[in-house]
């Protein structure tokens, strides 16, 4: 069985984008680092059915980034973000819990969320360096998404 995966926000905007329309990522204003390649590595990454966890922190500031777009194609990259958080559980944590983190002060509300959530059995998916280190500190299983595209000739 696969484990479930946490992916981050830049992931989630990615892969939101990008089963809209790949055409539209070298477009979106918050996905200048990203490519088509990236979205088919993410597509392969995640599987053909994959078990996504996403949390209120990470869908808010997806939705706030995947906005920053004309439409309207803004309109059914929203439809498609709609569409993956219907079918996706999503997990609260206080934030008065995440603040109280170590981690907090340098990463923020939204990355501290992601591993204070984190159970046995789940995969941190990030493009985020600070996060990935952070989550290996820790001992948890976490994927960097840079590592793969150089793993596979992406970068």
């Amino acid at each position: 069985m696969s484990p479930r995966i946490i992916l981050d926000t830049q992931l989630i905007v990615l892969l939101a984008v990008g089963v809209t329309s790949a055409d539209i990522i070298p477009k979106h204003k918050n996905l200048t680092e990203f490519t088509c390649e990236d979205f088919e590595l993410l597509l392969m990454l995640l599987g053909p059915d994959p078990d996504l966890l996403l949390l209120p922190n990470t869908v808010s500031e997806a939705a706030n980034l995947l906005r920053h777009h004309r439409e309207p194609e803004r309109g059914r990259i929203m439809e498609k973000f709609r569409e993956i958080v219907g079918r996706n559980p999503e997990r609260y944590i206080h934030s008065r819990l995440v603040t109280q983190q170590p981690e907090y002060l340098r990463l923020g509300v939204t990355d501290a969320a992601i591993l204070g959530i984190f159970m046995p059995g789940e995969e941190i998916l990030t493009a985020d360096a600070a996060l990935y280190i952070a989550a290996m500190r820790r001992g948890l299983s976490a994927t960097n998404f840079h590592h793969k595209r150089e793993e596979f000739g992406i970068v």
